[in-house]
């Protein structure tokens, strides 16, 4: 009988690639693109640059959901209107959510 971690369990693959292996390559760029994003995203949340973190949060919104991860999307979705919304601690809130989310995509969960 095989057993599932915990660590195995929280883990969040692409539903793109879940339908469609051959995506595995553009996701897994996707992916290693997240540290980057979210640095940026770090960078403007200290500077309470909230335009440059509502643009930030749209443009994951929108690729979160492209790459197969709806989660993503849902997460950077809150953080977008946190940052219209020019709300800091809403949006130190939204953004730790999003890092946790992050800290949990994998381009295949089942691989």
């Amino acid at each position: 009988m095989h057993t599932t971690s915990t660590t195995e369990k929280t883990l969040i693959g692409s539903n793109l690639v879940g339908e469609d292996a051959s995506c595995a390559d553009i996701v897994a760029q996707f992916v290693e693109g997240l540290k980057a994003r979210l640095k940026q995203m770090e960078n403007a949340l200290r500077a309470a640059d909230f335009d440059t973190l509502r643009v930030a949060a749209h443009q994951l919104k929108g690729s979160g959901g492209g790459y197969g991860y709806p989660m993503l999307t849902e997460r950077a979705a809150e953080l977008e209107t946190q940052a219209k919304s020019r709300a800091l601690d809403e949006c130190h809130d939204a953004f730790a959510e999003l890092q946790e989310v992050c800290k949990r995509v994998v381009v295949d969960a089942h691989a």
